[in-house]
């Protein structure tokens, strides 16, 4: 483990500075998973986060998650797929009635730079609204993707704060699963 200078950006985005961005391809889909799955959502964060040191969910136990997901009000999972194939995934988590906050959205390694990731973006924020969102919360780090921050920039997102400070994050990304 090492100490990490993590620099945390916090966005908002308003239904009026909202700028999608949507694939021309026909394979693409936006699918809700209607029921908590835990283990399909531990799948995709460590899946998807393993590159960039999500490592805060990776201790946490299949009751731990069960508990995360039991309101299928206040949180929501999506799916992207390309041609069948499950490729990316967001979490969205209502903070209040007007505020909606994308907990965790990523690709998988194999979809990055596939030109997915906005249509992945904007079909989250696109969903946020449509739960009655005003206003839609992001925070990003210098840990995550280095495209991750323009690309919220691009479709509207706006930084309101950043917060610095130290972070212990082990000494390589530990991947999709302990070892690899």
């Amino acid at each position: 483990m090492r100490d990490f200078d993590l620099e945390v950006t916090y966005l908002e985005l308003a239904k009026t500075d909202f700028r999608p961005k949507w694939t021309t391809r026909e394979d693409v889909s936006f699918s809700h998973m209607p029921l908590p799955m835990p283990e399909v959502n531990r799948f995709f964060y460590m899946a998807v986060g393993g590159p960039w040191f999500w490592t805060d969910r990776r201790p946490w136990t299949l009751a731990r998650w069960q508990d995360q997901l039991a309101d299928s009000v206040r949180i929501e999972t999506w799916i992207l797929s390309v041609g069948g194939v499950p490729a990316g995934y967001v979490e969205l988590e209502r903070r209040d009635p007007t505020t909606v906050e994308i907990d965790y959205l990523g690709l998988l390694p194999g979809f990055i730079g596939k030109g997915v990731g906005a249509h992945l973006l904007s079909s989250a924020a696109k969903r946020a609204f449509e739960m009655g969102a005003e206003r839609v919360l992001l925070n990003t780090c210098n840990l995550d993707h280095p495209a991750a921050l323009a690309n919220y920039t691009a479709r509207g997102f706006k930084p309101v704060r950043t917060e610095s400070r130290k972070k212990q994050i082990p000494d390589v990304a530990p991947g999709p699963w302990e070892g690899s």
